[in-house]
């Protein structure tokens, strides 16, 4: 049968493309109540959201250590946007939802990639996320912006590009579907938490440039809660690489275990016991090794690559 079945259209496609379009509307519309600065002050807490649904959906493994990192990186943030705030429940209330639903989002959105070869690449995922995200947004901005000023907006567009118009409309888009492409391919190869730390490294690189460009003025404290977010990153980033260097230490040693069973790190077996069943034994350990850990991503955009299991049983 088909691999994109309606209710795997229902279950899966329908939730991530809802949360999708809630993270962008309920966002979006909090700025007609609150600032920026205090928008990008509650939106860092999407971090704690992307965490908790890391660990409900079983992407990411619990540590303290990666809890610390988090809890240090969003109060960098926050240090960063630090100033006089007016606050309204109303667009707090619609700031912090968005950024539950941006947790949700990039969880869903990984399973989408890793699970289904329906949506094994990031252009079949946008392509298959598109309509819901449409369909959820359009009915979130008609109430809140209505039909009228859309067209006055298109009318003004129109009266200052001309001919030019339906290009200034089509170029934002292109970046910006380039931008979800590239961050989908990314989620695809490490993971959601990876990912929510490469956006908060945008955000300081956006504050940076801000304070350069638009000699936008930073305190002493916005710039200790820069230092502090660059701190946490690399730290995230020392943790995710020691991590990755001893997986690879182990996948080594695993396939390698039937060649060279008198090294240091092999500590069972012997040449004569393994060299008969040095294939079967390589094989085995890689598919024990896949079966043990799902979210092992080494995809190449819907290629499937050795170790990973083959579309056909990800249905």
């Amino acid at each position: 049968g088909s691999v994109m079945s309606k209710i795997f259209y229902l279950t899966r496609i329908g939730p991530c493309g809802a949360a999708t379009s809630l993270d962008i509307g309920l966002g979006n519309t909090s700025l007609k109540f609150i600032s920026l600065t205090f928008y990008t002050m509650c939106k860092s807490s999407s971090l704690a959201f992307v965490l908790l649904f890391a660990f409900v959906f079983r992407l990411e493994t619990p540590t303290w250590r990666l809890v610390a990192i988090i809890a240090t990186m969003t109060f960098g943030v926050i240090l960063m946007v630090f100033g006089e705030v007016e606050f309204k429940f109303g667009g707090f209330f619609l700031v912090i939802s968005a950024a539950f639903f941006s947790g949700l989002r990039w969880a869903l959105t990984q399973i989408l990639l890793l699970r289904n070869p329906a949506t094994s690449n990031p252009f079949s995922s946008i392509f298959f996320l598109s309509p819901v995200m449409f369909v959820v947004l359009f009915s979130l901005a008609i109430p809140v912006e209505g039909f009228g000023p859309l067209w006055d907006g298109i009318k003004t567009l129109n009266g200052e590009w001309g001919v030019w118009t339906p290009l200034f409309l089509l170029f934002p888009g292109c970046i910006a579907f380039l931008m979800i492409a590239s961050e989908f391919a990314l989620l695809q190869r490490t993971s959601v938490v990876t990912l929510s730390i490469a956006g908060i490294f945008k955000e300081v690189v956006t504050i940076s440039a801000a304070s350069i460009v638009f000699d936008d003025k930073l305190t002493p404290i916005n710039v200790i809660g820069l230092l502090v977010t660059m701190a946490a990153i690399g730290a995230y980033n020392y943790v995710k690489i020691t991590k990755m260097r001893q997986e690879a230490q182990i996948e080594v040693h695993e396939r390698h275990a039937g060649v060279q069973p008198i090294t240091p790190i092999s500590h069972s077996g012997s040449g004569s016991d393994m060299d008969n069943d040095e294939s079967a034994a390589e094989t085995a350990g890689l598919l024990q090794r896949t079966d043990e850990q799902e979210q092992g991503i080494v995809t190449m955009d819907g290629d499937v690559q050795p170790g990973l299991p083959r579309p056909s049983n990800a249905q």
